[in-house]
């Protein structure tokens, strides 16, 4: 769970993934029929310049180490490569690298391609890819990836194209978090020529992707060009030009989407999703996600921290209500907070799936069994505030249902709506979550990997573990869970902590939300899933 605007948890039910060949029909409470795609046509032409829409704003920097919201990544991964590629499916490819290898469970080798440039021509080195993960290690940088190398205790080149990592204890995590940014590679000397400005407006990057950063003028538009040196001859960029443009407002973005001025976007506006399915200008796509919203608690006392609370407020929310009413239909229930999709490719997946399946399920809201808990939690006070950012309305509509019900159930809602930059602190500052119980948020997983969220969570003094929950089960369980490469004792002892840590509901999460896309009829090729999210799409796009 981090900001709207950061990368962090959701989840999604487990459903039938399917290409564009086929389909994955959904049930609709209102948006119209829902095919759930991972992919659109493929591209055949070139498309010139494709113009796509920003909805979350401007990104602040294109830095892979400040890099960890939706518009940092949109833009940001088609410039800045990963040593690992995101498939559709949310399966792993090689990337940059050739391989990304467990060699023993301390030792990860990486095996980098031959003949992989950066837009200046230079070729690719161990350096580079040394300097570039080592960056995410530096306080002074302040990487948003730093935790992903938490356990990592030396990083150096082995050879021309070979990287080392070892670890003073196993982490299984790292090799799938390698296809996010935490894994993108930049140019050393660009980089530190370019120092604090590296990755702005002003400072620039140098990167290998498809394309090179070209004009960015602040508040209106960021412009990439092809590079046609790009290394993979198969994925070479099909748009001379992107153009991304902030637009923020729904009814702005839409209008413009319609009348073809913006060919494209991520995260179509859910309350345009009847009029956009309507238009005869263009297609929306529905994908598979790990985006989701929720409710997390975000304090050791009072009323949140008991679980019987956060469990009672959960049977008091209708999950199918709130698809309907807040995601028009575009989503699913989910159980817990680790999405099946992010085992979607792992050998141990039917492991995975059959704890997914135990677990209980609240679909349903059961508002004798909440008033039972409440009854029996007798907390202090019976008043919670509930934190959500101002502007927006799907968390605010969040906020608002989460109240109605805690009102069936003898508890008092408040909602307390925060400026952005106070909302995304609270995430990390302490002191910004006094008087707050709940705070209502969407969020992603960006990699795949069961691991990638819940020791965050469960483990004591990790990040997003505010109600300090600790559980000695728990914790051996996912300890071994990190350490264990055997895909299929992972999963058993991944799943083995889940059973004890999901129904404690240190998140309530209410649903997932599927990936929308929106592609003007001129163009084609976009994967539809959120893998968008860390790989290099905009190269895919092209005329149909």
């Amino acid at each position: 769970m981090r900001p709207v605007h950061r990368s962090g948890i959701a989840l999604l039910l487990g459903l039938t993934l399917t290409a564009c060949s086929g389909s994955g029909e959904a049930p609709s409470t209102g948006a119209g029929a829902i095919d759930l795609v991972e992919t659109t046509p493929a591209a055949t032409g070139e498309a010139g310049t494709v113009t796509w829409a920003l909805p979350a704003g401007e990104p602040s920097s294109l830095d892979p180490a400040h890099t960890g919201d939706y518009s940092a990544n949109t833009v940001g991964t088609n410039l800045c490569e990963s040593l690992l590629r995101l498939e559709p499916d949310f399966s792993t490819a090689p990337g940059l690298a050739a391989a990304v290898t467990q060699k023993n469970p301390t030792t990860v080798v990486i095996t980098m391609r031959d003949g992989v440039t950066f837009w200046d021509g230079s070729p690719l080195t161990a350096a580079d890819v040394v300097y570039s993960l080592k960056r995410n290690m530096d306080p002074e940088v302040g990487s948003y990836a730093a935790h992903v190398y938490a356990n990592v205790a030396t990083i150096a080149a082995t050879g021309p194209l070979q990287v080392t990592v070892t670890f003073r204890k196993p982490d299984v995590q790292f090799v799938p978090d390698m296809a996010g940014v935490p894994g993108a590679i930049v140019q050393e000397r660009f980089a530190v020529r370019a120092g604090a400005a590296f990755g702005t407006a002003a400072g620039g990057l140098m990167c290998t992707g498809p394309y090179r950063l070209g004009e960015w003028k602040s508040g209106q538009k960021i412009t990439l060009t092809r590079y046609d040196g790009y290394w993979d001859t198969a994925r070479r960029a099909k748009a001379a030009t992107f153009a991304f443009v902030p637009l923020t407002d729904s009814s702005t973005l839409t209008s413009a989407l319609l009348a073809g001025e913006v060919d494209g976007v991520y995260g179509a506006p859910v309350g345009s999703i009847a009029a956009l399915q309507r238009s005869g200008s263009g297609t929306l796509y529905f994908g598979p996600s790990t985006e989701s919203f929720s409710l997390g608690a975000v304090t050791a006392d009072g009323p949140a921290a008991d679980p019987r609370i956060r469990q009672a407020l959960d049977l008091a929310i209708d999950k199918t209500s709130f698809i309907t009413s807040v995601l028009k239909g575009a989503g699913a229930p989910l159980k817990t907070f680790t999405p099946p999709l992010s085992w979607h490719g792992s050998p141990a997946r039917d492991v995975y799936d059959a704890g997914y399946a135990a677990l209980p399920d609240t679909t349903v809201a059961d508002l004798a069994a909440a008033r039972k808990l409440v009854a029996e939690a007798a907390p202090s006070r019976t008043d919670l505030v509930i934190a959500t950012a101002a502007g927006d309305q799907s968390l605010l509509q969040t906020a608002t249902i989460a109240q109605a019900a805690a009102r069936e159930i003898g508890l008092t809602v408040t909602i307390k709506q925060l400026q952005p930059a106070e909302y995304a602190g609270m995430f990390y500052d302490p002191s910004l979550r006094a008087g707050i119980d709940l705070i209502a948020t969407t969020g992603y997983l960006e990699v795949p990997g069961a691991l990638y969220y819940a020791p965050g969570f469960v483990l004591k003094g990790e990040t997003f573990n505010w109600t300090n929950y600790e559980n000695p089960e728990v914790t051996a369980n996912i300890e071994a869970a990190v350490s264990a490469t055997d895909p299929v004792v992972s999963a058993q002892r991944f799943v083995a902590a889940q059973a004890i840590f999901g129904p404690a509901k240190l998140q309530i999460t209410l649903a997932a939300s599927y990936n929308r896309l929106y592609l003007n009829k001129r163009i084609t090729g976009a994967p539809a899933s959120f893998s968008y999210i860390s790989s290099p799409w905009a190269a895919l796009v092209g005329a149909p």
